[in-house]
């Protein structure tokens, strides 16, 4: 079975499993896993997304599964409480197929910042930032195989569901590339549009 056959299988269970985890720890608190978890974090979010890139080898193209886990800094910066805005350091480990120009793969962490904003009652814009380590099999004329760092930028909007809960769609440009560790170092820049679904704590 092919690896993009294999998203296809994978992919509905992961959502039904974010989903059905999110709901759970939101709902009760009472339960110390889950409390110890909403006590840390402030969101928790399913994201996929699809990109590409042209390299020799053909188009890079590339599915994202990313898990999204925020942590609200008004607790550090009491000021940033009385703001409209919401300030949030994240952390997204993620395991992305690669479907072309073969059955490749891409794995890591980005670290990073959201700041979202309300612009109507169930309506927030918000843009990102995050830098962090990954491993990608791809070979290619472009680019060395193996750890590279991604760069990402992005922006987008929630739509809010629920007090708890809202869908974020979004686009995102990233940059993969070794910091000249190993060549080639031509890098691998991508274009990303993204949708998720999201879980607040508080």
């Amino acid at each position: 079975m092919k690896l993009h056959q294999r998203f296809l299988l994978v992919f509905p269970l992961a959502c039904i499993l974010v989903f059905s985890a999110g709901m759970a720890m939101g709902s009760d608190e009472g339960t110390s896993p889950a409390s110890s978890f909403t006590r840390l974090f402030s969101e928790s979010a399913f994201i996929t997304g699809f990109g590409s890139d042209s390299i020799p080898e053909g188009d890079y193209q590339t599915v994202l599964l990313i898990w999204h886990l925020g942590i609200n800094l008004d607790h550090v910066f009491p000021a940033l409480k009385s703001h409209r805005g919401k300030l949030t350091f994240f952390l997204e480990p993620q395991f992305n197929p690669v479907v072309n120009p073969t059955d490749d793969y891409e794995f890591g962490v980005g670290v990073g910042f959201q700041y979202q904003y309300p612009i109507l009652e169930k309506l927030s814009l918000y843009a990102l930032g995050s830098v962090g380590p990954h491993y990608i099999s791809v070979v290619t004329d472009d680019q060395a195989n193996g750890f590279v760092f991604s760069d990402t930028v992005g922006a987008g909007l929630y739509f809010q569901l629920t007090d708890r809960s809202a869908i974020n769609v979004g686009y995102r440009f990233r940059h993969l590339s070794n910091a000249d560790a190993a060549e080639p170092n031509f890098g691998i820049d991508s274009h990303f549009g993204v949708i998720g679904y999201s879980v607040f704590f508080h």
